[in-house]
């Protein structure tokens, strides 16, 4: 094989991990530390916590831009690697490799499986994240919408469907952000097991 054989192979198998690692750390890493209180409980209670010290609409606009800057990258990052696998499928498509058995295909074959693996992330948030990426931005506060926490309510002589509806929020944005986090767990296996399909090819041939 030629040497840019090899770089697409490197670019299909990094470029999976890198776009798992960095989806899987939106829901490890930065979820739980945009929702953690002001002042941090004991090390044992390091998770999502039932009273983030952040105003609700404050938090869904935090997420709205994690999501924008996810949605931007990481797709393009998956996007590029699977080209990557499906140009080595391409180029190797004609060259005898390894037989397909009960569970593996081809070994050029397995390129493609990966690209095709990898780019489930789109589906996957189509399919059971809009749902919850749609209530979360109804609760992102507008621009001209004035900051108004707890502590306030008392002077901002706001009515009492409004103070309900902040505390409905105060409740149930923890909750979606949770649920967006599970969500986006299970998004980044997809380029995870491209990563790994890719890599067995590689090591396979």
């Amino acid at each position: 094989m030629g040497t840019e054989l090899h770089i697409a192979q490197a670019i299909g198998t990094l470029g999976c991990a890198t776009a798992a690692g960095g989806i899987a750390t939106i829901s490890i890493v930065c979820i739980p530390n945009i929702t953690s209180p002001v002042e941090r409980p004991t090390k044992s209670a390091r998770s999502f916590y039932k009273k983030p010290g952040k105003l609700a609409a404050h938090l869904a606009h935090q997420w709205m831009d994690l999501y924008d800057r996810g949605h931007k990258l990481f797709p393009t990052i998956t996007g590029l690697a699977s080209l990557a696998n499906i140009y080595v499928f391409w180029s190797l498509r004609t060259i005898p490799g390894q037989a397909s058995t009960k569970w593996t295909c081809n070994w050029p074959g397995q390129y493609l499986f990966a690209a095709c693996t990898a780019m489930a992330i789109v589906p996957w948030t189509v399919l059971t994240m809009i749902k919850t990426n749609k209530a979360l931005d109804s609760y992102a506060e507008d621009e001209d919408e004035p900051d108004v926490g707890p502590e306030d309510i008392k002077d901002a002589a706001l009515s009492t469907e409004e103070v309900g509806k902040l505390a409905q929020a105060d409740e149930q944005v923890p909750k979606l952000l949770k649920k967006w986090a599970r969500l986006n767990m299970v998004r980044a296996i997809f380029p995870f097991l491209g990563a790994l399909i890719s890599l067995h090819a590689t090591l396979s041939q």
